[in-house]
Order: C-alpha cells, then sequence, then structure tokens
C-alpha cells in the first residue's frame, strides 16, 4: 500500500473511532453544560495530540522504509558501475596484450600500433571516469560520461 494512502487510511480510521468513542465517554462524564464544554474542548486537544503522532509514526516508518530502499538502490548502481568497470578494464588489458605481442613482430604497422596505444589509452582514461561516479543522478552520470563528447 502506498504510504500516502496508509496515512490517510489509518488517519481516518483513527477519527471515526475517536468521535465514536470519545463523544460517549464525554457524554457519561459530563454533569451540565460548562462540563461537556471543558471535556470536549479538552478531547478536541487530546485528539490533535494523538492524531499527531500518529501521523509522525506513519510517515517515519514509511520515510525510513523509503530510506532503506533507495539506500539498496545505490548499493546495486555502484555494483552495477564496479562489475562493468571490471569486465571492460580486463577487456582492456587483453587489448594491450594484443598490442604488446604485435609489437613483437617485426613487420606489423607501427602506425596502426601507435593508433592502438592511442585507443587503448584514450578508453583506460574513460574508464576511469567511471570510478568517480559519487552522486547518482541521472545528469551528473550522463555529464561524466559524455564530457568529452560535449567538448
Amino acid at each position: 500500500m502506498k504510504p500516502y494512502l496508509r496515512v490517510t487510511l489509518a488517519y481516518a480510521a483513527f477519527g471515526v473511532v475517536w468521535i465514536f468513542c470519545s463523544d460517549r465517554v464525554v457524554g457519561l462524564l459530563a454533569h451540565n453544560l460548562e462540563g461537556m464544554t471543558f471535556l470536549q474542548t479538552m478531547k478536541g486537544w487530546l485528539f490533535v495530540a494523538l492524531s499527531s503522532l500518529l501521523v509522525l509514526t506513519i510517515t517515519r516508518k514509511a520515510f525510513k522504509a523509503h530510506q532503506r530502499t533507495e539506500r539498496e538502490k545505490l548499493a546495486v548502481f555502484h555494483k552495477t558501475v564496479e562489475g562493468s568497470y571490471h569486465i571492460l578494464l580486463n577487456y582492456l588489458n587483453q587489448m594491450q596484450l594484443v598490442t604488446m605481442e604485435a609489437e613483437q613482430c617485426a613487420g606489423f604497422d607501427q602506425k596502426i600500433l601507435k593508433l592502438a596505444n592511442a585507443a587503448s589509452d584514450e578508453a583506460t582514461a574513460e574508464l576511469m571516469k567511471l570510478r568517480d561516479i559519487q552522486t547518482v543522478t541521472a545528469e551528473h552520470i550522463d555529464s561524466v560520461i559524455y564530457e568529452k563528447l560535449r567538448k
């Protein structure tokens, strides 16, 4: 159930029960109009205090559940980025090993090796940016990943 609906229903149920029961108690305790007026006023203040505590308790519980969910989402995000980082870094390392092997071949075109090394270095630098993402918003992640393309 949505937190806002839970708060609304709890408040409504509490209000109905409160009015039904407290009016009967006031009827039993009040012996005259002045006594009834005083008890109705006290009943109103008590209702405000108790319903405030009810709303506080329910919304606090919902807020803590929301925080817990957000922490879990953040942890999943960080693990996903961490996993992607390690996978891509592994591929880059393999590419660098292939490049090193190609450097050992006498007939291999040096221009291609320079291009491969430059691409590998650039990919490594871009990959390192993933490691530094701290603020988890779509705008921040977008700006970190696509920063170079925007220039």
